[in-house]
């Protein structure tokens, strides 16, 4: 392990102590940063919830959790649901808590985009620090910076309300400070580490294989600095695990037993019904071997990043010969919730959706960016003593300096100016992101086929649902219906009065489902034919639509845009008790 033999700098200020204002430029340079990245991603946002009116089912479901908790029948925290982890519905509740003085914070899932735009800014925020805290030359680390934001998918996604955004926000966060503690063995950095990927794991799954990665590395990071018996250097080691496990631990615990106790199972992400597993097996995907899914991951990768082999090659090299721990950091946390992506879908457990390789970006360019770090024992420069060669002349000095970054900014285009091209590539493969092109080819495509034309309608027929069960006035709790179905979330949240449905949010739910009338709902809310999959009330009375005594059809809504045929029944008697 060459690389550990690297001992603990302190951590120090950006710039030298010679430029008076170095530190306040820094801090502006940051600020800007934040900023301009903030508006292309609002930008993005305002497009895609009023220009285009392009909402990603799984973003509206997200943000209509949060919806669920204020402005549902039955409004309560429990109603976030539990089948995602919390953290962007969660987010969304402060601009929810406004909608009703302006609708559209939901009715145009604004509340999530405007989410998704601040912790994407807050992300390129992190990544930006990294590279200044690297010592990176300003010109390159700007160029860096800029690659990541103008990535297709980084500005698709840190505007469109998905979950994406936090999860990069919070596994970049937690690179940051790993990487500090790694540079100065500060106890503080290690646990502002762990914290982040305890949030992180509140959004996503992936902070799990984060955190598992970088466990060895700190334990070992710890024993070979530490002094002392060979015990004192196992239990500094344990400390350090314990720092950095105890916040993801926690988390980990605490959402399962909270979801035991509102859910009956302790991960229902995993084995309820609208969990992940059941949606895949009730898609009836092509049966595939794992050989076939890793060629799928390897075809994403290259998309994503077609030199990413070559630039981990060279970061490699250069961190064995500079003896820099710190890439290992970076391939701890990228390069393990990469993994976990990796894993689960060669273990058939996640869709093949393109998005979930949205972690090559940040590690890409965290790596091009290693190449330009400065190395630890030159980052103080020692001041000149009596009898030592005389000081570098001006002319050359600045010279050095200018040449020094611009090469290394056009390295970095050389080495990214692929993967942008890759990426929007990747986006336009229906076999390789059915994801975006489903619900966004209509933006990008000269000729629009079918599908862009339904993806195009898609909110029309939103509501166009919406505006006829306005029409009709039903009172509160009179409608129920299962909000698994894409469409449904995106109705519920741009109707007048949302709390007309009863959703599987409500903790009565199940008893309205089995005896209706008892509790004065009248309406069931039925997806196609009233069989599918995903839909409770069609499964609980699947004859619903084929002449039951007890209800009568009285609308149809027919398929348009990117929703099903859904059927409204009138219920006029007791249905029997088993209808299965």
């Amino acid at each position: 392990m060459t690389l550990l033999h690297e001992a603990p700098q302190p951590l120090t200020p950006t710039v030298p102590h010679s430029h008076g204002n170095g530190a306040f430029q820094e801090l502006a340079e940051s600020g800007l940063v934040f900023l301009v990245s903030l508006v292309l991603f609002f930008t993005v946002a305002i497009l895609l919830d009023f220009k285009y009116r392009a909402f990603e089912g799984d973003a509206i479901a997200r943000m209509a959790n949060g919806f669920y908790v204020l402005h549902s029948r039955d409004p309560h925290l429990g109603a976030v649901g539990f089948v995602w982890n919390p953290l962007s519905s969660l987010a969304d509740l402060p601009l929810l808590s406004l909608n009703s003085l302006w609708p559209t914070l939901a009715s145009h899932n604004v509340a999530g985009t405007t989410m998704s735009a601040l912790a994407m800014a807050c992300a390129t925020y992190q990544l930006h620090a990294i590279l200044r805290e690297w010592k990176v030359a300003r010109f390159p680390r700007l160029v860096l910076t800029a690659f990541f934001v103008v990535n297709p998918m980084i500005l698709l996604f840190g505007g469109n309300g998905m979950s994406e955004a936090i999860y990069l926000f919070t596994m970049v966060a937690a690179t940051r400070y790993l990487l500090r503690w790694l540079r100065a063995g500060d106890p503080s950095s290690l646990l502002y580490c762990a914290i982040a990927l305890a949030f992180g794991y509140l959004e996503r799954s992936e902070p799990i294989a984060a955190a598992v990665l970088a466990t060895p590395l700190v334990f070992w990071v710890t024993f070979t600095r530490s002094g002392g018996e060979e015990r004192r250097r196992v239990r500094s080691g344990l400390t350090a695990v314990s720092i950095i496990l105890t916040p993801i631990v926690t988390a980990f615990l605490g959402w399962a037993a909270i979801c035991w106790a509102f859910a009956g199972q302790p991960f229902p992400q995993f084995t309820s019904k609208y969990g992940n597993a059941a949606l895949i097996a009730s898609a009836h995907y092509p049966a595939t071997t794992t050989a076939a899914h890793v060629v799928h991951e390897i075809k994403a990768i290259t998309y994503f990043s077609p030199l990413l082999a070559l630039i981990v090659t060279i970061a490699l090299v250069v961190a064995v010969h500079r003896r820099n721990i710190q890439l290992l950091g970076v391939f701890a946390v990228l390069g393990g919730g990469l993994a976990f992506t990796l894993t689960s879908y060669a273990a058939n457990a996640i869709f093949p959706w393109y998005r979930y390789y949205i972690m090559v970006v940040p590690l890409e360019v965290l790596l091009v960016g290693s190449l330009f770090a400065l190395p630890s024992h030159l980052r103080q420069t020692p001041p000149t003593e009596a009898g030592t060669s005389p000081p570098i002349p001006v002319r050359r000095r600045h010279h050095k300096r200018a040449v020094g970054p611009l090469a290394a900014g056009a390295l970095s285009i050389l080495l990214l100016v692929p993967s942008v091209l890759g990426t929007a590539a990747g986006m336009d493969d229906m076999n390789m992101a059915p994801d975006i092109v489903y619900y966004y080819g209509f933006i990008y495509h000269d000729h629009l086929d079918h599908q862009d034309l339904q993806a195009q309608s898609a909110y029309s027929a939103i509501r166009s649902i919406a505006d006829y069960l306005n029409d009709q006035r039903f009172p509160n709790g009179d409608v129920v219906v299962d909000t698994a179905d894409n469409c449904i979330p995106n109705v519920v949240t741009n109707v007048d009065n949302p709390r007309m449905f009863v959703i599987p949010n409500d903790p009565d739910f199940q008893r309205v489902l089995d005896d209706p009338l008892a509790v004065h709902a009248h309406y069931f809310l039925v997806q196609g034919s009233g069989s599918a999959q995903s839909d409770a009330v069609g499964q609980r009375y699947p004859n619903l639509g084929s002449g039951a005594r007890w209800a009568r059809l009285v609308h149809t809504f027919p398929p348009k845009g990117l929703c099903v045929m859904f059927r409204l029944f009138r219920v006029t008697g007791n249905p029997p008790k088993d209808s299965r």
